[in-house]
């Protein structure tokens, strides 16, 4: 029985031999990072019909599509702190294409040097289509887990709410996404 509660709580809080080595010199010792991204992209859309209604305001349709994303990182991290400019694009049925821009600051929550929760802000741009790009802001949240000290997976989820401007084509008003990325750190001292 007590087996059964060690081991998990060694693997969760990652207690090793080599406990002493420190993955950060200090406080604001940094890393680069790149990062690529595979995700599920959902988004709630707003598509125009072209045509008025009585009161001669825009008939829409409200849609909720998914679609699978692929996306790039670029940025750094100290120990408590990530910082990215990200971009990612999609396809879908209901609007061709869509392409999001932006960055994003996390705060880590560091259980380990090989392991961490994240949770952070995000804020960009968005684009479909034949449309405008409209400013977006949210939140993301996740795990991260290291292979090493130049190697990591990251899994996450974000939400991000858009301020919809005008377009005669549609516009997505919000847009939600799980997803895996793969993340190469460095230093500058190879």
């Amino acid at each position: 029985m007590i087996r059964k509660l060690v081991l998990p709580a060694i693997l969760v809080f990652g207690i090793s031999a080599n406990a002493e080595e420190s993955y950060f010199q200090d406080e604001w010792d940094s890393k680069g990072l790149i990062g690529i991204e595979l995700g599920y992209m959902g988004t709630n859309y707003q598509e125009n019909t072209g045509k008025k209604d009585i009161n001669d305001d825009p008939i829409v349709h409200k849609k909720t599509t998914s679609s699978p994303s692929i996306g790039l990182k670029l940025g750094g991290e100290t120990k408590h702190y990530r910082c990215f400019v990200e971009g990612r694009i999609w396809s879908t049925d209901d609007y061709n294409n869509g392409a999001a821009v932006g960055g994003a600051l996390q705060y880590l929550i560091r259980t380990n040097e090989m392991f961490n929760i994240f949770m952070g802000l995000n804020a960009g741009a968005v684009n479909v289509v034949n449309a405008e790009w409209d400013p977006y802001a949210g939140a993301d949240a996740g795990v991260n887990i290291d292979f090493n000290e130049n190697y990591g997976i990251e899994v996450g989820g974000r939400y991000s709410a858009v301020n919809v401007g005008s377009s005669e084509y549609g516009k997505i008003n919000a847009f939600y996404q799980g997803y895996v990325t793969a993340i190469f750190k460095f230093t500058g001292d190879y």
